[in-house]
């Protein structure tokens, strides 16, 4: 796959990525924008390392600039796997991070394990960062195919607006930063003319699984929310901090929660909607006979427990344990 490593030594002398007079007008526009370069002013460095200092302090305004627009793009997507990756631990009980993945099903799960390999490296979570040396940061954007692909998806997302979008200022769309990108690969010796192209398909796939983790993990937290309710006060999940705006389909609601990890549920929509109420309805049955504080109530036996399920239609789960 592409690499840096494979670059000659020699630095750019500008920003590989440039931006139209339009566009940086529309971005000083932005009060969401402007509100996180103030952030970003107060709280990271200006510093340029000694391999781009002092022949960059000239264009030292377009660096900064870039590396704000990359930190608005990058972050929300860390923020975002991180959020998955609490659900997650919550879900499965996990001993192991390969085994977090089970928390999520179909394209969710395909994004979840992509952004899982990526941001394992420490170098590349400093980057979504935009820690250290602005001029580092932004040259690192194309250092390898896996990050000019996560910066592509993120363009992508930032045309999305989401279920749990705050009140108050919000970033803009960052889509005109993709003919930035495009400029920038095929002017490098790297890349070349026609790596965007090739490029695409895989991001736009990867911005969809995205939207599905989402989905999955607003679901997930609305099921973790509901369990730990104060109803069960001895349950374990609630000392578990409730999520504000990120959750898989299908989590039982008691004390040794498991997830039901559905091929079918994907693939065949036409069942999708049929299946999620049918589980919805016995939940909410299995849960009013587990009440705690119900006179005369003991352990629900297997039987009774068949009778619940045998009031509602019958779909067939098939559980797979691949990833994707």
């Amino acid at each position: 796959m592409p690499s840096a490593t494979n670059k000659t030594p020699a630095l750019p002398s500008a920003s590989p990525f440039l931006l139209k007079v339009k566009d940086v007008d529309s971005l000083a526009n932005s009060d969401g924008f402007s509100i996180l370069r103030e952030h970003l002013a107060e709280h990271y460095t200006y510093d340029l390392c000694d391999a781009h200092t002092p022949a960059y302090l000239e264009d030292l305004s377009r660096w900064l600039l870039v590396r704000d627009v990359l930190h608005a793009l990058l972050v929300p997507v860390v923020e975002l796997f991180d959020k998955a990756v609490s659900l997650a631990a919550i879900v499965t009980h996990a001993c192991k991070v390969e085994d977090l993945e089970y928390a999520f099903t179909g394209q969710a799960r395909s994004a979840f394990l992509w952004l899982q390999c990526f941001l394992s490296s420490e170098k590349e979570r400093k980057w979504c960062y935009t820690r250290g040396c602005p001029a580092c940061v932004v040259d690192h954007s194309l250092d390898s195919e896996f990050s000019v692909r996560l910066l592509y998806t993120a363009c992508l997302l930032s045309d999305v607006h989401y279920p749990f979008t705050i009140d108050g200022p919000t970033l803009p769309s960052f889509m005109f930063f993709l003919e930035s990108l495009k400029r920038a690969l095929a002017e490098d010796t790297l890349y070349g003319p026609g790596f965007f192209e090739m490029t695409q398909p895989k991001a736009v796939a990867t911005r969809n699984g995205i939207e599905e983790l989402i989905h999955q993990c607003l679901e997930l937290d609305h099921v973790l929310s509901r369990a730990s309710s104060p109803s069960s006060p001895s349950s374990p999940l609630s000392s578990a901090p409730a999520s504000p705006s990120l959750a898989p389909t299908g989590a039982a609601p008691s004390s040794g929660l498991k997830v039901k990890r559905s091929k079918i549920a994907r693939r065949q929509l036409k069942l999708q909607v049929e299946e999620e109420q049918w589980m919805d309805e016995m939940l909410k049955r299995c849960w009013d006979q587990l009440q705690p504080g119900q006179e005369g109530l003991g352990p629900m036996s297997t039987q009774s427990l068949d009778a619940v399920l045998k009031d509602g239609p019958t779909v067939s789960v098939t559980e797979l344990r691949s990833g994707g």
